[in-house]
Parts: structure tokens; C-alpha cells; sequence
């Protein structure tokens, strides 16, 4: 049962969006099925048109819902969704698509900074460094192997245990231990034939594909804070780009030509 978006301290449009968001992820709306119309969504959440239509549109950025013309607006019947305008951890990606979060695999690994990770963390070569390898799992299955860099600096300096990643995410502990907030990250995505560690992390057959995502996160000061290569199961995912544009053309009476 979705509340009344106006019985919450926060904007209407944000509240709709997120009583959407659960009652999608939570399975009162399954997927594949008619949501709603407008007007009943308008009722359900005691808010106008244009705030369910808002709310509508964020949902429809983000991969959950699609809408079909003149048909209504169905629950996609998705995998686990990664929307690659945010930047958000493996654990909440799985969470939101409804799934349990998990860690079937944890190793510790001191090792010194090779050329490429200096110039990502931007320390010298030989550098000391810790990188935690984990295999993520959504409802018991594995769907992801990871490889976290960090300086062994940074993480004695945050004080926490490195085993507290079989429950916690990098980003939350480095927020609370040190309350430093991942602004952004730089990422590249690449299609490879998976390695033979990752062949048998995931349980993939050999020679099979993994979508590669090298990526590097940042503090509010721009400063390097966590270098990332993870291997994602292609089957378990869905990653969706907003893409904005094309630009419009001029048209030609502005510029006097004909």
C-alpha cells in the first residue's frame, strides 16, 4: 500500500518517487505488470499530476518502468539495474533491483602501487597498497568479482577492520570512519574475455565474456580515493545511460544562409 506522499518532511515529487521505487522493488508492482494510471497514482499518493508525472519520469530514467503509448506504464521485467548516471555500490545495486546482498568470496592483498595504479591514486610507484578481492552475490548467486585498491596509508588512518567488507561497502565505511563522502568516479567499460580467476570465481564457462568496469573515486577535494576493476556477469545485468541530446541544429535563417 503506497503512503500519502504529504505526510513526509521532504519534497512531494522525491517522496512519490521513492514510495514508487519501493513498492516496485519490494514486488507490490511485479514485473511485467500495469501500473497504475496517473489518476489513481494521484490518489493513491494524495499529490497532483505533475508530481506522479515526475516521479514517473525519474523511474523511467532509472530502468524500472517503461511506458508503452496509449497502452499505460508496465514494471520492467529487468535483471538487476545499474543506472550509470550515479554512482552507487554493488550492494545497493543489488538491493534495489530486490535481491539479497552478499559476499561469497573475501582476500586481503598488500601489494605496491605498479605504474598504472600510481598514476590513478596518484602516489609513487612502489607505494604501499591494500586491495580487497571479493566475489559479490545477489540471492546466494555470484554476479560480480571485484578488485579494490586502496593506500595502505588511507586505510590505517580510517581505522577499520578490512573484514568488515563481507557485510559493509567501501563507501560506507570510509564515510564513517573518516567522513569522507565519494563524490564522483571516472569509469571505463569494457567488453573482455573473462580472466581464469574470474572463470572460476563466477562460475563462468571458459573464454566467456564479463563487462569490465575500470573506475577511480573521488573525494569532494578531487582526491583519489578508491581504484576498481570489477568484472561484472553479463546475464545479471541491465546498464542503462541517460543520454541527453542530439543538439539541435541552427536552422538556417539564423545564420543568413539559405
Amino acid at each position: 500500500m503506497l503512503k500519502s506522499a504529504k505526510s513526509e518532511r521532504k519534497t512531494l515529487t522525491e517522496i512519490a518517487q521513492h514510495e514508487l521505487r519501493q513498492a516496485i522493488t519490494s514486488g507490490t508492482f511485479q514485473p511485467g505488470s500495469r501500473l497504475p494510471t496517473e489518476s489513481e497514482l494521484c490518489e493513491m499518493l494524495g499529490v497532483s499530476r505533475t508530481v506522479v508525472r515526475e516521479a514517473m519520469r525519474v523511474l523511467e530514467e532509472d530502468g524500472l518502468v517503461a511506458r508503452r503509448q496509449g497502452v499505460g506504464t508496465f514494471v520492467r521485467n529487468h535483471p538487476i539495474l545499474k543506472n550509470l548516471n550515479f554512482n552507487f555500490g554493488i550492494t545497493e545495486m543489488i538491493e534495489s533491483a530486490g535481491l539479497r546482498s552478499g559476499t561469497g568470496h573475501l582476500a586481503i592483498q598488500n601489494e605496491t602501487a605498479d605504474k598504472e595504479k600510481a598514476e590513478q591514486l596518484r602516489v609513487e610507484p612502489g607505494t604501499p597498497l591494500i586491495t580487497v578481492e571479493r566475489v559479490r552475490t545477489a540471492d546466494g548467486r555470484p554476479v560480480v568479482y571485484s578488485l579494490d585498491t586502496m593506500t595502505e596509508s588511507l586505510i590505517k588512518r580510517a581505522g577499520f577492520d578490512p573484514q568488515l567488507l563481507l557485510t559493509e561497502s567501501i563507501y560506507s565505511l570510509l564515510q564513517t570512519s573518516l567522513g569522507q563522502v565519494i563524490e564522483y568516479g571516472i569509469a571505463r567499460l569494457l567488453p573482455v574475455t573473462a580472466p581464469q580467476r574470474v572463470v572460476e570465481k563466477l562460475q563462468l564457462p571458459p573464454n566467456a565474456l564479463a563487462l569490465y568496469i575500470v573506475q577511480t573515486d573521488y573525494s569532494s577535494s578531487d582526491e583519489p580515493l578508491v581504484y576498481s576493476c570489477e568484472y561484472h556477469l553479463p546475464d545479471a545485468f541491465d546498464f542503462i545511460v541517460w543520454r541527453r541530446g542530439p543538439t539541435r541544429l541552427q536552422s538556417s535563417s539564423n545564420d543568413g544562409s539559405k
